[in-house]
């Protein structure tokens, strides 16, 4: 078990937190349940703590196989985003086939309306005729000098 900075927990389960079934129980790690993400393939897996759980595909055994990496990339958002009750993001992806997948689909449209914001604004930047005195001189005019 370790902490991150972000005060997130990663724990990797015991036998005491396991029952016969492989079904997760997070209610005897003394930790806050909006802090615990209960990863694994079967869905059965935290089916005692379903707000808990995040469903990921199988590995088939193929080298090229990804999730890993995009678990740690979501994992890593999460932790630096600050929410207050992980069971809140997890709810987001529980209805999704591949909730790794819907992540990155995610990340990338927020990366495209992010770069169409930039986009607009550096245009209303460097519109001929209108500059950052111009638009500062009719917020406040100046008064005639004599």
């Amino acid at each position: 078990m370790g902490a991150l900075a972000s005060g997130a927990m990663i724990y990797i389960f015991g036998s005491s937190s396991v029952d016969e079934q492989g079904n997760a129980d997070i209610s005897c790690l003394n930790r806050d349940p909006a802090r615990v993400v209960i990863v694994d393939w079967k869905r059965e897996a935290f089916q005692m703590q379903p707000y808990n759980g995040l469903a990921i595909k199988k590995w088939d055994g193929n080298s090229e196989d990804r999730a890993l990496y995009d678990l740690a990339a979501f994992l890593k958002t999460v932790a630096v985003s600050g929410v207050s009750d992980v069971r809140n993001v997890l709810e987001n992806y529980a209805l999704e086939d591949d909730p790794l997948d819907a992540f990155k689909r995610r990340q990338t449209q927020l990366e495209q309306e992010e770069q169409q914001r930039l986009s607009e604004l550096s245009q209303l930047v460097t519109r001929p005729g209108i500059s950052l005195g111009s638009i500062a001189s009719r917020l406040w005019p100046r008064s005639k000098q004599q």
